[in-house]
């Protein structure tokens, strides 16, 4: 079992119709519902000639990341997270192949999955460390161990953790078992003690057999968890029981 401490400076989350922290505060409260929109955001940070060649997936994986990343964005290390990855751009690709046409090179090297960290570097001329972390349906929380471990290792004194997701082209849906939105969410991670409130996150195997993977993305639960009053929460997948749970420092 590993259990991790850690604090959570910002969260911001897009996807779903819900777009702002009240919109997650009434989603957690049941006030809201996840809906199909396909709305996007602005990005106005970035300029228009860049900004119009980017794919849906890009637009809210850099929206969360630049603005939860806020004041630290040249300097914060940061792990990119999604199991898809840009699959729609991928999928193009694919039938390109079939078709026996000319591959963009721009467009494979956009569809890979450190690709949008990579533009988040750039964009910010941000020079730290960064990884992409694709585990299945775990995806979510491991990129989150993934970003405490490196913290803790490198003493880092903030690391910023983005997921997205956009739902897989009508091709593959048939594949997959959990009910996807198009969404994205950004943390940025500070050690335990920096905050009033104090976070941890449990890991272990889950030894019941389940057949099928879970209907709920993980970064739902997440989010669920964190605009609410919970103090624990408990998220189960076909390998992992994650437990995630918060105290308030007196």
């Amino acid at each position: 079992m590993l259990s991790l401490e850690f604090t959570i400076k910002q969260c911001v989350a897009w996807g779903g119709g819900l777009t702002t922290t009240q919109d997650w505060q009434s989603y957690a409260k049941g006030e809201k519902i996840l809906s199909d929109s396909q709305e996007l955001p602005a990005l106005k940070q970035i300029p228009a000639m860049q900004r119009r060649r980017l794919s849906p997936f890009a637009k809210l994986a850099l929206h969360c990341a630049l603005n939860a990343a806020d004041e630290c964005l040249t300097t914060v290390p940061s792990v990119f997270a999604s199991r898809h990855g840009d699959l729609a751009k991928t999928s193009k690709l694919i039938s390109d192949v079939a078709a026996k046409e000319v591959l963009s090179p721009t467009q494979f090297g956009l569809s890979v999955h450190n690709a949008v960290g990579g533009l988040f570097s750039i964009y910010t001329d941000n020079k730290a460390p960064l990884t992409a972390v694709s585990a299945g349906e775990d995806t979510f929380f491991t990129a989150v161990v993934d970003a405490l471990c490196k913290m803790s290792a490198n003493e880092y004194s903030q690391i910023l953790v983005v997921f997205t997701e956009t739902v897989v082209p009508e091709i593959y849906q048939e594949y997959i078992a959990q009910d996807e939105v198009n969404i994205a969410c950004a943390l940025l991670l500070a050690p335990a003690g920096q905050s009033n409130e104090t976070y941890s996150l449990t890991v272990q195997a889950n030894k019941a057999e389940i057949p099928t993977e879970t209907q709920q993305m993980q970064v739902l639960d997440f989010l669920n968890f964190y605009h609410s009053n919970s103090e624990d929460s408990e998220i189960s997948s076909k390998r992992h029981l994650w437990k995630l749970s918060r105290a308030i420092n007196v």
